[in-house]
């Protein structure tokens, strides 16, 4: 599974930067305190904005892929960072809760030491510059997949594994529901995933305008 959990790694080589909370916008979807909700799962902004926070205060990491990629300045990360580090998988794990409550099954130990195996091996060096609770909590998300893989017999190092996931969770999703927080992104239903938040032309345009007078 190392290669998908790699690649995963690579993503945060991204153009678009966005200000975590920057648009005036409040939780249209959500109550104020959630950022991502699934059937009866919130996660919490707080949880997601402290897991966007370690990686863009990861050192390590933004020497490795260069800290132009990560984050420009303190309380920044770019977005489809975000989506591809953090808010990809909040939505992800949740569905797959789902899927493995329906299915009868449960995160086994094997499942653990999967996913600890998948934190050393995805993050690689800079997998020791994260806080001891960013490890566990990430470790734990992906024992999760580690366990959907098992049950799913979907294999994560294929070409088609995306797709693959997208597939057995869009019934899931549709069922349950899946909403998140327009602060973060908008839900992809089609993809199980989150489309990284940009400003809108007009409104970039008016605040470009804005700064240069």
């Amino acid at each position: 599974m190392k290669r998908a959990t790699t690649s995963t790694i690579a993503v945060v080589l991204v153009l678009v930067l966005i200000v975590v909370g920057v648009a005036l916008v409040v939780g249209f979807g959500t109550d104020g305190a959630t950022a991502v909700e699934v059937g009866g799962q919130k996660v919490s902004r707080e949880q997601v904005n402290d897991e966007l926070r370690a990686i863009a205060d990861n050192g390590r990491l933004a020497e490795t892929v260069g800290a132009e990629q990560v984050s420009i300045s303190p309380g920044t990360i770019r977005a489809d960072a975000s989506v591809a580090l953090v808010l990809h998988g909040v939505v992800q794990e949740a569905l797959m809760k789902e899927y493995l409550d329906r299915n009868g099954e449960q995160v086994t130990a094997d499942d653990r030491a999967s996913g600890e195996d998948l934190y050393q091996s995805g993050f690689g060096a800079v997998a020791k510059d994260f806080p001891d609770w960013y490890h566990e909590r990430v470790a734990a998300r992906l024992a999760v997949y580690s366990a959907f893989a098992r049950v799913s017999g979907i294999d994560l190092e294929s070409q088609t594994a995306g797709d693959d996931t997208a597939k057995e969770l869009r019934p899931i999703a549709r069922k349950v529901g899946v909403t998140v927080d327009p602060r973060y992104g908008t839900y992809d239903a089609r993809n199980v995933t989150v489309t990284p938040f940009k400003l809108p032309a007009g409104l970039l345009d008016s605040t470009s305008s804005a700064s240069s007078n």
